[in-house]
């Protein structure tokens, strides 16, 4: 009995309910014999990408892991790139957007990335500003991506305010929601709807958050992670920044007293199994400030340089709130929760 998937006749099928079953082969029609063939064949085709893929990324991830893990070299890894700090909000708490310094080319963009890649960086990322707004000779950033992705980097992000949509060949989009409706406009302005829309009608490439955790936000995690969930948001999940206080302290700046419970809450979260990407282990080196400043893995550059870590300055570090660096760093003390979150989005 074959079982139908064509609309052919059930007495050709063998069968009367006049549905194919999910996992049966149909060949009643020429049609369906050749759509059963084209698909098997762009399985096949998909696994041997795939193969091709994998394979040099082990031959780097195997001998650098020993470097890395065991023998605790801070070889190169991860490189970012702000290509424009123009930006089409003006979110409370950041004040790099619009500074007046000019976008970055394409040729500074693209000898860039060729230099960041003969260094060793094999993970690649874009931000800002809002990076979607770069424009240099008729490219935008789509072409700056698909030309990182030529070159070989193994993973291209992309961070953004997704209000301008999320259409791009990355491989992981990063969107910034701090909160619902009544929350999320405290610090990025009147436009949940719009990013909210953005992120549901994303067709390819997969998508996560950044929740921005200040002193106007920290009341919305809960009543956030309970939607990501009940409307099955199509996000791998949500990480948790703390508000860094790079222009000096505001009244957004939680201190490390203010921050612990916070994160208390964030670990009961992940026991609950809400969708929190930090790791247990990051977060505990989030609230007890045991992890090195700067990350000498990681640089980013802009159209005025290159720096370690972040674009800040030295004293921002001791008050940090980025928890991408207690992932790596937690990841690299070989922490079980660290090595499994990493997974998620690398």
């Amino acid at each position: 009995m074959w079982a139908r998937r064509c609309g052919a006749s059930p007495t050709i099928t063998g069968t009367t309910s006049g549905r194919c079953r999910p996992s049966g082969r149909c060949w009643a029609t020429p049609t369906c014999r050749n759509t059963w063939a084209t698909s098997r064949s762009k399985r096949r085709t998909g696994r041997s990408r795939n193969v091709h893929k994998i394979l040099p990324r082990l031959g780097f991830y195997l001998p650098y892991a020993w470097r890395f893990l065991i023998l605790r070299r801070a070889e190169p890894l991860i490189y970012g790139i702000a290509p424009t700090d123009r930006c089409n909000l003006s979110c409370r708490g950041c004040r790099v957007a619009n500074s007046g310094r000019p976008d970055m080319s394409w040729e500074q963009l693209v000898t860039t990335m060729q230099n960041a890649w003969q260094r060793g960086f094999r993970e690649l990322y874009f931000s800002g500003g809002e990076p979607m707004l770069w424009r240099d000779q008729g490219r935008t950033l789509e072409d700056a991506i698909q030309e990182a992705q030529r070159m070989g980097f193994f993973h291209v992000h992309l961070y953004t305010n997704g209000a301008l949509g999320l259409e791009s060949p990355a491989d992981l989009t990063w969107v910034s929601m701090d909160g619902l409706p009544g929350t999320f406009e405290q610090r990025r302005g009147d436009h949940f709807e719009r990013v909210e829309g953005a992120v549901r009608r994303r067709r390819n490439g997969r998508v996560a958050l950044i929740y921005t955790i200040d002193s106007h936000t920290l009341d919305g995690i809960l009543p956030f992670l309970h939607w990501v969930v009940a409307t099955r948001f199509p996000v791998i999940g949500v990480m948790f920044y703390f508000h860094t206080p790079y222009y000096g302290f505001d009244e957004l700046y939680l201190d490390a007293e203010q921050r612990a419970p916070v994160i208390d809450l964030l670990l009961g979260c992940i026991r609950a199994g809400l969708p929190v990407l930090n790791s247990a282990a990051g977060l505990r080196a989030l609230k007890s400030g045991d992890w090195p400043r700067r990350l000498p893995v990681a640089r980013v550059a802009d159209v005025d340089g290159e720096y370690v870590c972040c674009r800040a300055d030295d004293e921002v570090c001791a008050n940090c709130g980025y928890a991408a660096c207690t992932e790596i760093t937690e990841f690299q003390r070989l922490r079980p929760s660290a090595l499994f979150g990493m997974l998620r989005y690398w």
